[in-house]
């Protein structure tokens, strides 16, 4: 069974695994389960591929399940997400905080959100990096989507490079908090 630190980490987990018949991507879930088995807090999720029809379901053991987003996890590194598949997660939600001039209040929210999914990812990644190691291993890339990220470009996962990146993503995550605090005041 999948472990999972934090329910934000299953729905990241679901965002990234495509239906195995049709490659849709959308898993639009309609059944989710929480319960207790064998001292361990397990979360499912059910429902039918939007594009074939296709059962898909999902069981996870949630670690913290009041861990709340956009953290997840504590100082390990996932089991179930490698650092390629963050990269590109973390990219994607980068990408989603640029707003349009004269942006309404919800488009500032959803670019907040993004921000914090954004720093998050790029905690993720630096946590996969073993003391004194000046880059995330390659064994630490375990998806054939996440071994394809780092091959396209190996100097994303330097060290030196995360930690400005994340820098940035703080920024950008304080400059959107202040956004949204005066449209909330």
């Amino acid at each position: 069974m999948l472990v999972a630190r934090a329910m934000a980490e299953c729905h990241m987990y679901m965002d990234l695994h495509p239906c195995e018949r049709c490659g849709e991507p959308y898993f639009p879930w309609t059944v989710h389960e929480a319960a207790e088995r064998d001292g361990q807090r397990i979360s499912s999720y059910e429902g039918d591929c939007p594009a074939c029809g296709t059962r898909r379901r999902f069981e996870f053991v949630v670690l913290d399940p009041n861990l709340p987003p956009p953290a997840l996890g504590g100082p390990e590194p996932s089991t179930i997400i490698d650092p390629g598949e963050f990269y590109e997660l973390g990219e994607s939600a980068a990408e989603a905080t640029k707003l349009p001039g004269g942006a309404s209040p919800e488009q500032v929210g959803d670019a907040w959100d993004a921000a914090g999914d954004a720093a998050a990812t790029t905690e993720e990644i630096l946590k996969f990096l073993p003391p004194g190691a000046a880059a995330v291993p390659v064994e630490a890339f375990t998806s054939e989507r996440g071994r394809a990220v780092r091959t396209a470009d190996p100097s994303r996962f330097g060290r030196e490079r995360l930690e400005l990146t994340l820098a940035e993503r703080r920024r950008v995550l304080v400059e959107l908090t202040r956004l949204v605090e005066q449209y909330e005041s």
